[in-house]
């Protein structure tokens, strides 16, 4: 796979600069500083979501329901 990669100058120097002090190629630098990092790399649990329900007084298990509330009270107002 290729895979391009800008790197600013001077960090490109210093990460040249270790490789030969290594003894390695650039790659071979590269590649082991990455697997370094991914291997260093904790693994973040999914976080869980939750959503708190709020009960603001009505109880209405359907429309119907609440449209026979309605109508019994005007009924009962009624009378």
């Amino acid at each position: 796979m290729i895979l391009s990669l800008e790197v600013s100058g001077d960090l490109m120097t210093r990460v040249e600069t270790a490789a030969k002090a290594q003894g390695v190629s650039f790659q071979e630098f590269v590649t082991s500083a990455l697997s370094s990092a991914v291997a260093q790399t904790k693994a973040v649990p999914p976080r869980t979501f939750s959503q708190k329900v709020h009960d603001f007084g009505t109880h209405i298990e359907s429309p119907w329901t609440l449209l026979s509330d309605l109508e019994t009270s005007a009924a009962l107002a009624r009378k």
